[in-house]
């Protein structure tokens, strides 16, 4: 879940086991599912089946960011604890598959070796549909430092496929895989005065304008279409935009706070907000009682609804929990990023 995690990166936080035996239909909806927690502890990569610990090999010093199971094959998405901060021209990436490791500079075809005089830049989704593995992303032609030279290319089970040259590009969105083709959002014609751009996106690697002034965050689609989820950077309005009709859903209007993230499960629409989601159009406020209302990962899986939670507040405590529904199944102690057992929280995966 994109954005909605990536704070659980900032403290690095623990999670894990404590399972709730308070409700018998709750009980038996957590073991109907597997459900699969990745990220690191002890400084070693790592991720979690239903409680049970897994340690991937070759993971010191690195933590895994995303976890996708299909067809009892395990595919974890992982980088280098240390270049997490740091905004560097590469960085250290790696692919395990059913726990063999992979440095991604390897595993992708062309893609340089990850250190100050290369640059190339790969998203930070994983994308795994019918066994087939993708990635996204740009590698710039250092050897010709005086033009604009970034290409866009998309990964399939490791080779290449061209997206764009064209040098008018920048700043890319969110990639996705729809009906076996590649969308990705982009930016491109830049002006400065008044500050004004281009929105659109590739479709494989054919271009269609969409908007101005926007970055797409993500693609969905359901039986009307496929829509880009289109925030506009300078106002801060979001929309839901239909990629061919250009017709729009309206997110649901006056919300108790910021709407932060969009996914669709079947024909439900929901809306995230901090401590707050919309089920279409019907508004579920969080009301722990203890305080842990504030959702940093949500999933959705036979329609219950798996939250990820911090407590209120600035102090966000010293405990992250797991919900189904809005009962606690899970619980468990976070450090903080100068704990030299570092760990952390980062993807989950429900099969």
């Amino acid at each position: 879940m994109k954005n909605l995690l990536l704070p659980f990166l900032l403290i690095l936080a623990l999670v894990f086991s404590c399972r709730s035996e308070n409700d018998e239909m709750l009980e038996k909806n957590a073991n109907s599912v597997n459900l699969y927690i990745a990220g690191a502890e002890n400084n070693q990569a790592c991720y979690w089946k239903n409680g049970q610990k897994v340690i991937l090999s070759n993971g010191t010093g690195l933590y895994a960011s995303q976890i996708i199971v299909e067809n009892n094959n395990v595919y974890v998405y992982g980088a280098m604890t240390s270049e997490y901060t740091l905004n560097l021209s590469s960085k250290h990436l790696y692919l395990w598959i059913n726990g063999t490791k992979n440095n991604l500079d390897e595993y992708l075809q062309d893609v340089p070796d990850p250190n100050p005089s290369n640059n190339f830049q790969i998203s930070s989704r994983m994308i795994v549909e019918n066994g087939n593995i993708y990635f996204c992303g740009s590698i710039t032609n250092s050897t010709i430092p005086s033009q604009t030279n970034q290409t866009y290319y998309y990964w399939k089970n490791g080779i290449k496929y061209q997206i764009s040259n064209d040098p008018a590009l920048t700043s890319p969105g969110m990639y996705q895989l729809i009906n076996n083709e590649i969308y990705l959002g982009i930016r491109k014609n830049y002006q400065y005065n008044p500050l004004t751009w281009e929105t659109g996106f590739y479709k494989n690697n054919i271009y269609s304008p969409l908007t101005n002034d926007s970055q797409i965050l993500d693609f969905l689609t359901d039986n009307t279409g496929t829509y880009a989820y289109v925030k506009n950077i300078l106002t801060g309005e979001k929309t839901l935009r239909n990629i061919n009709t250009n017709a729009v859903i309206a997110f649901p209007s006056n919300p108790p706070g910021e709407i932060l993230d969009v996914t669709w499960s079947n024909n439900d629409k929901y809306f995230i907000g901090d401590n707050f989601y919309y089920k279409n159009n019907t508004l579920v406020q969080l009301n722990d009682p203890n305080g842990y209302n504030r959702i940093r990962g949500f999933k959705v899986k036979d329609q219950q609804i798996y939250t990820i939670r911090y407590k209120d507040g600035s102090n966000v405590g010293t405990t992250v929990k797991v919900f189904i529904n809005d009962v606690e199944v899970q619980s468990q102690p976070i450090t903080g990023v100068s704990d030299p057992n570092v760990g952390g929280f980062l993807s989950i995966f429900i099969d």
